[in-house]
């Protein structure tokens, strides 16, 4: 077996991701042996816990490989009528969907759930993540929960985070079943997400890979708090069948399978297969073009295959978040890349799931915005208006206000009015609309300088976004503060930052912070973009494989540009994507670090590291914000 990279942001993530999973166990699964059978006893049809599926079994790939489906009916049993499918695609379980089809359940619905290829109890082995074998599948998948008795032809794909992700790459796909998909904090580009602007985000990547690793083998990382082993032996559904029960809803077995030895023998050939993908495969990836030692390009996501989703027209409901990763700028680059597909994108201030508030301005707030009956009737309306009147969705973007705690709506973007306002760097840390002063400002990188542990890098796996006062952490950084607002403003699309600046190393790492600061002095986190130096080329857009917005880079290997210590050089590029109010009184501030310790990886060669920043003269130093008037 390959060896998996280990680090404390693995181990403080890996019995997040299956600790739900196992600590329901012991109330539903019975765990007495017969004198004759060394082999569990199985929890007879009453005992089995509520989110076991109403029906089960093995759905045999081309290549023989056999996915495991589980159906959910309305009442428990197949509709007398038949009924639109959802479909959802998982790599963590199909049980652990349930509380997300119920809301389809009552709105009418049967609902679909596979465990795609080499994940959990499904058969096969992954070499990537939604590769091409995997998409693959998805339409004979599509073609079967169509044409089965209960259901009346038509599927709708759904999901949150990989499941979105899967149910964006429905849409690439030649299924007439297809009519629609609601992908719920997708990300466009998972390169992006694991690597955004050519930083290796360790805290993300490692605590996710060697999560997943482990579950596909159907083992928690560590043995979970609550157990009464004496010898704390982890659970391990592969090596001792008796430990299988108590992994659900991480592991369910079909229906033919009561005794787990289909589901085993799934396990056992994995191991055996040598073909799965561990964290250490993607160690030395740094660039966009860059493949693993297993020879395989980082995850595929839907932003590689933009022809297909325009060629298939498929109307999307597609959720993201400003502060959950990168998944408000996925919404965006995809509305922006498919002009012609139908298509409504909501981006709120919420959490990776959708159930907590993380609006920076409002910490004590913690309810979702739309709520989550909103959210609930918003996805049933939008699915209910193609399949049972055959109509499609206007192209909209709604969008959440940080500050207003409001919700906007626009057709295009940015939205009208916007117009993209110049600050200059000037002296004493400040930013000037005139003409600044020349000058050099040098920083010494703090390498303990952070964004904390509840960040939008940290949502995706349970910690919620919440960012408090940042006056204290903006002393290990060099700030520059607009003058105060003379009115109430929208800052809403992409900022920009040009820095014309000199390093000590020859591989720094620059995080840009915009914050709104107070007249009290608190300093509140709009957004923020990291991006390697050598990653400065401003790419041709026409080459790009979706639209990135302004100041976009291909972060390609080919296209990278070393850095000389000590010589000067200019970098632009863009923020993520926001909408905040801005109040009178209240200054912008930009907040420039060197280092995110808590979420990515240490650059600058592992040595001390200062920036010095030009001000003024031929290649002045700039913030770019757009904005338009508060109405």
């Amino acid at each position: 077996m390959k060896k998996i990279a280990r680090s404390r942001f693995a181990r403080r993530y890996a019995w997040r991701i299956l600790s739900g999973a196992l600590l329901s166990s012991f109330l539903c699964i019975a765990k007495s042996r017969t004198a004759a059978d060394s082999r569990p006893v199985i929890a007879s049809a009453p005992e089995k816990p509520t989110n076991w599926s109403d029906r089960s079994y093995y759905l045999a790939m081309r290549d023989g490989v056999r996915l495991a489906v589980s159906w959910y009916f309305p009442d428990r049993l197949p509709p007398v009528n038949p009924a639109p499918v959802l479909l959802v695609q998982t790599r963590y379980g199909r049980a652990r969907s349930k509380n997300y089809v119920d809301t389809w359940l009552q709105g009418g619905y049967v609902a679909a759930v596979v465990d795609v290829r080499g994940s959990t109890a499904s058969f096969g082995s992954r070499d990537s993540e939604l590769g091409s074998t995997e998409q693959s599948d998805m339409d004979e998948i599509i073609a079967h929960v169509a044409k089965q008795p209960w259901s009346n032809g038509k599927v709708v794909a759904s999901g949150i985070s990989y499941l979105a992700d899967a149910a964006d790459l429905a849409t690439t796909r030649k299924a007439s079943a297809l009519v629609a998909a609601i992908p719920r904090e997708a990300d466009l580009d998972n390169w992006a997400v694991f690597w955004p602007g050519g930083i290796p985000n360790d805290y993300l990547f490692l605590g996710w890979s060697v999560g997943v690793y482990e579950a596909d083998f159907g083992r928690p990382r560590t043995p979970p708090p609550s157990t009464s082993r004496a010898d704390s032996v982890p659970w391990d559904c592969r090596l001792r069948a008796e430990d299988c029960p108590k992994l659900f809803p991480l592991l369910q077995p079909v229906d033919e399978d009561a005794d787990y030895n289909l589901l085993r023998e799934a396990l056992n050939l994995r191991e055996k297969s040598a073909k799965h993908w561990t964290s250490s495969d993607y160690a030395n990836v740094t660039f966009r073009d860059d493949k693993g030692l297993n020879g395989n390009a980082p995850f595929d996501a839907a932003g590689a295959h933009l022809e297909a989703v325009r060629r298939e027209k498929k109307p999307v409901q597609y959720w993201g978040s400003w502060i959950d990763a990168n998944t408000g700028d996925s919404a965006l680059s995809r509305y922006l890349s498919t002009p012609l597909v139908p298509s409504v994108m909501i981006i709120t201030a919420n959490n990776h799931v959708g159930d907590i508030g993380g609006d920076p301005f409002f910490p004590e707030r913690r309810d979702p915005i739309p709520s989550i009956d909103e959210q609930n009737r918003l996805n049933l309306a939008f699915s209910n208006l193609i399949v049972r009147s055959d109509s499609v969705p206007t192209r909209t973007i709604q969008y959440y206000v940080l500050g207003a705690g409001v919700m906007r709506e626009t057709p295009q973007w940015p939205p009208r009015g916007v117009r993209q306002v110049r600050f200059s760097l000037d002296a004493n840390g400040r930013m000037t609309r005139k003409k600044s002063v020349v000058g050099l400002d040098s920083y010494e990188v703090d390498f303990t300088a952070t964004t904390g542990q509840e960040n939008r890098w940290t949502t995706g796996y349970g910690a919620s976004p919440a960012y408090g006062d940042r006056r204290e952490e903006d002393r290990k950084l060099i700030t520059y503060d607009s003058t105060p607002m003379s009115v109430d403003a929208e800052l809403v699309g992409w900022p920009v930052v040009t820095l014309r600046m000199r390093t000590k190393t020859s591989d720094p790492a620059i995080f840009a912070y915009l914050e709104d600061v107070a007249p009290d002095g608190r300093v509140t986190y709009i957004t923020e973009a990291q991006i390697r130096a050598t990653n400065r080329k401003l790419a041709d857009r026409s080459k790009l494989p979706y639209y990135q917005g302004p100041a976009a880079h291909s972060f390609n290997r080919s296209d990278a540009l070393p850095i000389v210590p000590g010589e000067p050089f200019t970098l632009k590029f863009k923020l993520n994507a926001t909408a905040a109010l801005i109040k009178r009184d209240h200054r912008l501030r930009l907040a420039i670090a060197g280092a995110d310790a808590d979420s990515f990886r240490r650059l600058s060669t592992g040595t001390a590291e200062r920036f010095d920043i030009y001000r003024g003269g031929g290649e002045p130093s700039v913030l770019e914000v757009p904005l338009r008037s508060w109405r």
